[in-house]
């Protein structure tokens, strides 16, 4: 069995971060919050991080496609799954991503349950959704 698991969640969105904090902790998964690029940065480089939730538009300005460009040059966080949380239609977000940044990420269109993020979080750790938690879905 694996050990306690910690994502950070990325999301200038105050209420929802918190909501979604809580909610991962009823099912035993350590968050860490980040409200801005610079906080999940550092969140990242201070480890250990096992997923990052990242909203494709923190802090009103486009800063996920740089900052997963970014992430990938970084040899010891390059491999983090990563979850992008967006309001745009999926289809039109990956045709515009030039840069390919997207591609190994998963993409979550709000509003989204949270059960649907749980299950995408457990995925990335590579773990059937039975072993985290008790099972509860909405």
């Amino acid at each position: 069995m694996l050990g306690p698991r910690c994502v950070v969640i990325a999301e200038d969105n105050f209420a929802l971060r918190k909501v979604i904090v809580d909610y991962l902790a009823t099912f035993g998964i350590g968050a860490i919050e980040a409200g801005s690029e610079s906080e999940a940065w550092s969140a990242l480089m201070n480890g250990p991080v096992d997923a990052l939730v990242l909203d494709l538009i923190l802090s009103s300005t486009w800063v996920v496609l740089p900052f997963l460009k970014r992430i990938q040059r970084e040899p010891h966080i390059r491999d983090i799954p990563v979850i992008v949380t967006t309001a745009f239609q999926i289809d039109s977000l990956r045709s515009s991503d030039e840069g390919a940044c997207l591609v190994h990420c998963s993409v979550l269109q709000k509003p989204y349950d949270l059960c649907q993020l749980r299950r995408i979080i457990v995925q990335a750790f590579g773990k059937s959704s039975e072993s985290v938690g008790s099972g509860l879905e909405q």
